[in-house]
């Protein structure tokens, strides 16, 4: 009887120990916090902003820039002339999952609206047309955050896809009076790909809103050889080129 009293009490001191370690240790735990090097959990607790980025989050970015081209050719009929370089301005959108603090992964589109650079072309005899261009890509990027701060947070990365390029030629139809059948004009695609490296900074505006600032710099891998319409026009950009676009916008964000 002494001894199963003994076992007892020792079985009742070890449950009450056991019970007062985990009441003392689930608490930090339950807020993902890590108690084994040192830091003050009370501190953890305190983070705002992006500093407190330590669930999953989706994040939508959009924003408006400039893209150029610094070292195109830009041409519709090489033997008339090229242009050197263009510059247009853009529009993006980028959808993000963010699991972490520190990683991002996501997609996105970048629409060249209004280049500039208008190389010589020569119409068809007796028809008068204009010539647009406009640019687009659909690129993947990952993105790592080695300055996460309360209010500012920077970022590097990389990003890849397919970009693709619209020569069109209209017609322009108040200045013909000529009846013509099927569509005023015809567009010359070309497809290709994207790789690229990317930077940006956000600051934190409000609970979930941020304004940002991204800077890429990519290289557009484009057919060698220029795709031709019925009239001799040409693709405007052919081969390898640099590609660098600034843009800034605002960012949104909601954990998941």
């Amino acid at each position: 009887m002494k001894s199963g009293r003994v076992i007892f009490r020792s079985s009742l001191a070890f449950v009450t120990f056991s019970i007062s370690c985990v009441s003392f240790v689930a608490p930090a735990f339950a807020e993902g916090e890590d108690t084994s090097n040192g830091v003050d959990p009370s501190a953890a607790r305190l983070r705002s902003g992006f500093a407190a980025l330590d669930r999953p989050h989706g994040m939508i970015e959009g924003g408006a820039g400039i893209l150029t081209l610094p070292a195109a050719e830009v041409c519709v009929e090489r033997s008339s002339g090229c242009k050197e370089g263009d510059l247009s301005f853009d529009a993006e959108t980028w959808q993000l999952f963010r699991p972490n603090v520190r990683f991002a992964f996501g997609a996105g589109i970048v629409l060249g609206l209004i280049p500039t650079a208008h190389p010589p072309h020569e119409d068809p005899p007796g028809i008068e047309r204009e010539q647009t261009r406009s640019y687009l890509t659909f690129e993947g990027t990952a993105r790592y955050y080695p300055v996460v701060l309360r209010e500012i947070e920077w970022w590097i990365g990389l990003t890849g896809g397919m970009v693709v390029v619209d020569d069109r030629f209209q017609v322009v139809g108040e200045r013909d009076d000529r009846a013509l059948l099927g569509p005023r004009g015809v567009t010359i695609r070309t497809e290709g790909g994207s790789l690229g490296l990317a930077t940006g900074l956000a600051y934190e505006l409000a609970p979930h809103w941020s304004a940002t600032g991204t800077l890429r710099y990519a290289q557009w891998f484009l057919p060698s050889e220029p795709a031709r319409d019925s009239f001799g026009d040409e693709a405007s950009l052919t081969g390898p080129n640099l590609v660098i676009t600034l843009a800034f916008g605002i960012a949104y964000r909601l954990a998941l």
